[in-house]
C-alpha cells in the first residue's frame, strides 16, 4: 500500500464530511430522522420483505441500533410488523400509509439540496460523482465484510 499524507486525506475527509452536512436539512417538527427515513425508504423500496437482520446488513448498522430504529418507526405508526407464524419471534417489516406520506414529504424536504447540486453540476458530472460514490461504498462494505 503507498504511503498518503494524513494531513492531505483529512482535509479530504473533512470535504466529505461537510458536503454530508450540508445536503441535510433541518429535520421537521414530528418528522422521521434521517437514519429513520433511510430504513422507512429501504423497506418500501425492496423487491421482498425485510428482516431487521437484512436491513442491519444493508444500512451497515448494528442489530441493536436497527432494532431501536424500527421501535421508533413503529411507534410513529410508520411500519408495521408481520410475525412468522411458526417463529413468532421473526418478523418482516411494511409500511403503513402514514409511513407512505412520510416519505413523500420527507424525499421533498431531505432531497432539494441533492436535486439543486444536480441541477448546478450537470447531469454528466451528477452521474460521474454518483457513479464514484457507488463505487466507494461498494468497495468499502466488501472490505467490512472480510
Amino acid at each position: 500500500m503507498e504511503p498518503f499524507d494524513w494531513m492531505e486525506m483529512m482535509e479530504k475527509m473533512q470535504e466529505i464530511r461537510l458536503f454530508s452536512s450540508l445536503h441535510i436539512r433541518g429535520k421537521r417538527e414530528g418528522a422521521a430522522s434521517p437514519q429513520e427515513l433511510d430504513v422507512l425508504s429501504r423497506i418500501l423500496l425492496s423487491d421482498e420483505p425485510l428482516t431487521p437482520l437484512d436491513l442491519a446488513a444493508l444500512t451497515g448498522l448494528s442489530k441493536s441500533a436497527v432494532s431501536r430504529l424500527i421501535e421508533r418507526l413503529e411507534k410513529k405508526r410508520f411500519i408495521n410488523k408481520q410475525y412468522n407464524k411458526k417463529d413468532k419471534r421473526s418478523y418482516t417489516l411494511y409500511a403503513t400509509p402514514l409511513g407512505n406520506e412520510e416519505l413523500d414529504l420527507a424525499c421533498q424536504h431531505y432531497l432539494e439540496p441533492v436535486y439543486k447540486l444536480r441541477r448546478t453540476i450537470g447531469e454528466e458530472r451528477f452521474q460521474q460523482l454518483t457513479a464514484l460514490i457507488e463505487e466507494a461504498n461498494d468497495m468499502l462494505q466488501k472490505e467490512a465484510e472480510q
